[in-house]
């Protein structure tokens, strides 16, 4: 029996009804900061100063008109959380939280946000959240769950290699202390087995704050990335502060507009006029519940997230799929999804709006499972499943015109949809990948030290 509730507003859309702007006839009290704090602006065009004395304001920066994000958080929108029930998970409900703001506008970590229940399992419940005067309440739908079993033939794999283990063995030219971690100025050009990576975006270190500049975790968006994806010609990166946070962002750049593989390194640095061009075309999510954010897919209309725990390895939890909004980078909806009781997945990535496909170490028999799952209902249902003898950790995972890209530590494999492997790229970049992505006729592979994306024509591996 499913049983199925729906509510009118994820918790996600908390606001307060104080607002960050102030009209020109109104007379306020000035407040200084020793550090940054995280403002989400309303959807009027403030004047944003470099100081204010008593005197007045100076120094004349800009306008909230070119800061999107600033202006589409204050978007309502209705959305959903569809669980599944008769797993071991239980569904931690801030994660529901895209941002919360105080009456002066300034960003809240979702962690201190009161809610009535901490977390749903398996039975409904509406679940109120506060912060302050504001407040949100959430209904969740519950279905029932039906578990897969594997049936599908070991196909034969290529031959196991041994990759060097634990982090990047080297970085890009300037990514070093010897030279202060500067910019690139040139690109690289990878090659192995007729496959060719060549650089396509060297990323900005950081997209905001630095080390330090922050009053709050929600203001540095880097240093490390994680996954990512890209559906046509947009290009959007996991990025966190620590490897061990399950909260980072999501950076969107809009790789139609911008052409230079070098330029976006001094995001922080540019000129005004220039930034200003190039901040038309990054977006920057809330602070949100990413998960590991290795295993990210897009669509035209939607970013999608599979938040695991890399730390979890055997059990019988569920997992998270959040679907993002291109448009605003806001959570749109959510579900738990379970392949298994002994399958926890650690590696997905999404083809269009309700196809995944999961991949599944089985360490005991020394090959991997490739599992389809499709959404109905608003459930993730597993559907088929292929092997492949192999047993290398996974950094990078993608599907592309029927054929999985399996990457890690200097490897990636082309895999069948059927199962069977077919060819082996073996480089010496010695950067660990950080996300692989299939879109078109390219294959994209992100590198860490410095965040590299790099691209592949379509006639070299489809």
């Amino acid at each position: 029996m499913k049983s199925k509730w729906k509510f009118a507003a994820i918790a996600a859309g908390i606001l307060l009804t104080s607002s960050v702007g102030i009209a020109s006839n109104e007379t306020v009290s000035a407040k200084s900061y020793s550090k940054a704090v995280t403002k989400i602006a309303g959807t009027g065009n403030y004047t944003i100063y470099h100081r204010v004395t008593k005197n007045g304001p100076s120094g004349k920066f800009t306008s909230t008109k070119y800061f999107k994000n600033g202006q589409i958080q204050s978007k309502k929108y209705i959305s959903t959380i569809d669980l599944v029930s008769g797993s071991s998970y239980s569904f931690p409900t801030r994660d529901a939280i895209n941002y919360v703001t105080d009456s002066q506008g300034t960003a809240i970590n979702p962690s201190k946000v009161n809610v009535s229940q901490s977390s749903v399992s398996s039975k409904s419940t509406t679940v109120k959240y506060s912060y302050g005067k504001a407040q949100a309440s959430v209904q969740v739908n519950v279905h029932q769950n039906y578990p897969a079993s594997p049936s599908a033939s070991v196909k034969k794999g290529l031959t196991e290699v041994s990759p060097w283990k634990g982090s990047s063995k080297s970085s890009s030219r300037n990514w070093n202390s010897a030279h202060g971690y500067r910019s690139e100025t040139t690109g690289n050009t990878f090659k192995s087995n007729g496959l060719t990576l060549k650089t396509r975006l060297f990323q900005p270190r950081f997209v905001s704050l630095g080390y330090n500049q922050a009053a709050d975790t929600m203001g540095q968006v880097g240093v490390i990335p994680e996954g990512m994806t890209v559906n046509g010609g947009i290009f959007t990166t996991s990025t966190f502060t620590s490897s061990s946070s399950q909260y980072g962002h999501l950076v969107s750049y809009n790789l139609n507009a911008l052409k230079s593989k070098t330029a976006a390194q001094n995001l922080t640095t540019m000129k005004w006029s220039t930034f200003k061009s190039y901040a038309k075309n990054i977006k920057v999510s809330p602070y949100i519940k990413l998960g590991h954010g290795q295993s990210l897919g897009s669509s035209s209309a939607y970013i999608y997230v599979m938040a695991n725990d890399n730390n979890y390895r055997k059990g019988n939890r569920a997992e998270e799929i959040l679907q993002i909004r291109n448009s605003d980078m806001k959570i749109n909806k959510i579900w738990t999804f379970q392949i298994a009781d002994n399958r926890y997945i650690h590696n997905a990535t999404f083809s269009g709006d309700g196809t995944m496909y999961a991949l599944f170490h089985n360490g005991g028999n020394s090959y991997y499972e490739y599992w389809k799952l499709t959404l109905s209902n608003d459930v993730w249902h597993a559907t088929e499943d292929n092997f492949v003898k192999n047993g290398a950790p996974v950094q990078g995972f993608a599907y592309g015109n029927g054929h999985f890209y399996v990457g890690f530590n200097d490897n990636i494999f082309k895999v069948a949809e059927n199962g069977t492997a077919e060819k082996h790229y073996r480089f010496n970049v010695r950067r660990e990948i950080e996300g692989i992505s299939a879109s078109g006729s390219k294959l994209y592979v992100q590198f860490a030290q410095r965040a590299e994306l790099t691209s592949g024509t379509a006639n070299q591996f489809f």
